[in-house]
């Protein structure tokens, strides 16, 4: 992967938790591909990663591209997620792409999809997140 933004930003502590990585980052067409890891700590009694935890990484995946799309002069706080589960996921690596659909002066419109290791759709998520200036040097890392 290029440089990208990424690489100078503050890594939040949710995402480490999930297993945050850029795979790929489109800035001009908006939207993103995010890695996760589905650890086995966040699997259900049936053996099935927790549908909280894939809505936290579809949401992990939905807010950076406005950081990155913003060139990190405004974060997006979720305002509101609907996320659809379509089939259950096993502990492994996981991909989800987000894309801004429209992006207002204070509200921001995203879609995210999320994949199990064999590329198969497992969860669907469109969100409303508010566009929120911030001082960019907050977001980023010192040194």
């Amino acid at each position: 992967m290029p440089a990208s933004i990424f690489d100078r930003l503050k890594m939040p502590p949710t995402a480490a938790l999930l297993g945050w990585r850029l795979i790929e980052l489109n800035i001009e067409e908006e939207w993103i591909n995010v890695g996760f890891d589905a650890k086995p700590e966040f699997l259900n009694p049936a053996g099935n990663v927790q549908g909280g935890i894939l809505a936290a990484m579809l949401d992990d995946a939905m807010g950076p591209i406005v950081v990155a799309v913003t060139n990190a002069e405004a974060i997006a706080p979720t305002i509101d997620l609907n996320v659809s589960f379509i089939r259950p996921v096993k502990p492994g690596p996981i991909s989800v792409m987000a894309q801004i659909t429209n992006m207002r002066k204070q509200v921001v419109f995203l879609e995210g999809k999320l994949f199990d290791l064999n590329g198969k759709l497992c969860a669907r998520a469109v969100a409303s997140s508010l566009l929120v200036r911030v001082d960019p040097k907050k977001l980023f890392s010192a040194g």
